[in-house]
């Protein structure tokens, strides 16, 4: 049976007891309150996720947003020309007119 401080009031308590006799804080003996140590683990957690966050942003970033400027960006297709039977007859019109003045 060793004695340590407890860690809120610091009236010395056995390592195995529960609660402190003197201010009733629980596991007394521990260096870190559970309060503390949660505290610790949401920080950590939270920061994981901000870094998850940054990786996935910074990913679409350098690697989506250009591959869709390239998908919208494409040139339209050309089509095929037709052969002189089929070339329509408005076209013809207008260059003769233009062709007058």
């Amino acid at each position: 049976m060793s004695l340590t401080p407890c860690r809120a009031c610091g009236h010395a308590v056995d390592t195995s007891a529960l609660a402190c006799p003197g201010c009733g804080a629980t596991d007394p003996a521990k260096k870190i309150s559970r309060q503390e140590r949660d505290l610790y683990f949401s920080i950590a957690h939270t920061i994981v996720w901000i870094c998850v966050l940054g990786a996935v942003g910074w990913g679409l970033w350098t690697v989506g947003i250009p591959r869709l400027r390239q998908i919208f960006d494409r040139p339209v297709a050309l089509q095929p020309a037709l052969p002189d039977s089929m070339q329509p007859i408005a076209p013809a019109l207008s260059e003769d007119i233009q062709d007058d003045e």
